[in-house]
């Protein structure tokens, strides 16, 4: 079931600028504004130079339904994800690009490598472009830069990681509820010791994942040490070197993202112990090539093109005017898909 939170308490965004206050900001008459946007050869330089600092002091963006009335829309979107290569967004983008597609807009697609100064100048030029609107997963949810990201005219919906210092649209997941579901599943395998090792855990969403072990060993009355912090494959190799030579080794581990589990699965090998056997392991999230591991990693499974499809079709329809009211946080359900990893066998799956 999809839950959807209508937050109408929040205060709605900053009141935009028109055109005509461009123009009295400018000292000119709103034909000129104009003329100066749709580049007309009859305004000098001086002029237009005049408009354009008061449309960036302004933070002036032509009205969508006025542009939409007008023929005027771009029929594009701008989407900036962290990391193009990541299983888990390769998909979203992919569904993204088929809804869009399906509404005759094209998708600007675009890469942040998880540097926000890189993303800040990405949205930036798509909003100069100009897209109809962007679709973002923030590299830095609490960064402030993104409060004024927020409060522009430009519709703006986040995909797994909402905005922290402001508010709009968003699409996620069941984030705690997933983790309580996988460490659930490990203790009622008889696993007492089970330890969290995560990446990114500056991220809401990972937050949410640790708490929801935390919830989960707390209910059982099972002891559970500080979720164990990951940086690269050299990390949890130095981390799982540690547990494995202490006196109270763990018998299960919960990864809360993928870049934790791929590092964790590496450094294991490496340290040649088996999942499985010497240790059992759940993951969050799933990718196609758990599948082909030995054994097969069991995983909770996030709605990868479900979160695509509904946050580029929420964008469409701020875009056009269907959908007005206050922002909207939408959150999809996630799965446990049972496999080898966490000791079940397959006559159990």
């Amino acid at each position: 079931m999809i839950r959807q939170s209508d937050s109408r308490r929040q205060s709605p965004p900053k009141k935009r600028a028109t055109l005509e206050d461009v123009a009295r900001a400018a000292g000119v008459g709103p034909m000129t504004v104009s003329r100066t946007i749709n580049g007309h050869p009859y305004v000098s330089e001086a002029t237009a130079k005049k408009v354009r600092v008061a449309i960036r002091k302004l933070d002036y963006r032509p009205n969508h339904a006025a542009r939409m009335l007008t023929g005027q829309l771009s029929r594009s979107i701008g989407l900036i994800v962290p990391d193009i290569a990541d299983t888990f967004f390769s998909v979203v983008i992919h569904a993204i690009q088929e809804t869009a597609r399906e509404s005759g807009y094209l998708v600007w697609l675009a890469a942040s490598n998880e540097d926000p100064a890189i993303e800040a100048a990405q949205v930036e030029m798509m909003t100069h472009q100009p897209v109809d609107g962007i679709l973002l997963v923030p590299v830095d949810p609490k960064n402030d830069y993104l409060k004024q990201v927020a409060t522009r005219s430009l519709p703006v919906v986040t995909i797994d990681r909402p905005i922290e210092v402001a508010k709009t649209d968003s699409v996620g997941v069941e984030n705690k509820a997933g983790a309580r579901m996988a460490v659930e599943h490990l203790i009622e395998h008889g696993n007492k010791r089970i330890v969290c090792l995560a990446a990114n855990t500056h991220l809401l969403t990972i937050k949410e994942r640790i708490a929801g072990y935390r919830d989960s060993m707390q209910r059982a009355k099972l002891q559970y040490e500080k979720e164990i912090l990951l940086t690269s494959q050299a990390s949890a190799k130095a981390a799982l070197t540690k547990l494995f030579s202490s006196n109270n080794r763990p018998q299960a581990l919960f990864t809360a993202n993928n870049a934790s589990t791929i590092w964790v699965i590496e450094a294991l090998k490496e340290m040649k112990i088996e999942i499985g056997k010497d240790v059992v392991l759940v993951a969050f999230d799933d990718v196609d090539f758990y599948t082909l591991l030995s054994p097969p990693i069991t995983t909770v499974r996030q709605p990868a093109a479900e979160l695509g499809s509904i946050s580029a079709r929420l964008l469409l329809q701020r875009i056009k005017g269907e959908f007005n009211g206050s922002y909207l946080r939408t959150v999809l359900p996630v799965s446990l898909i049972l496999r080898e990893s966490c000791g079940c066998k397959k006559s159990q799956q």
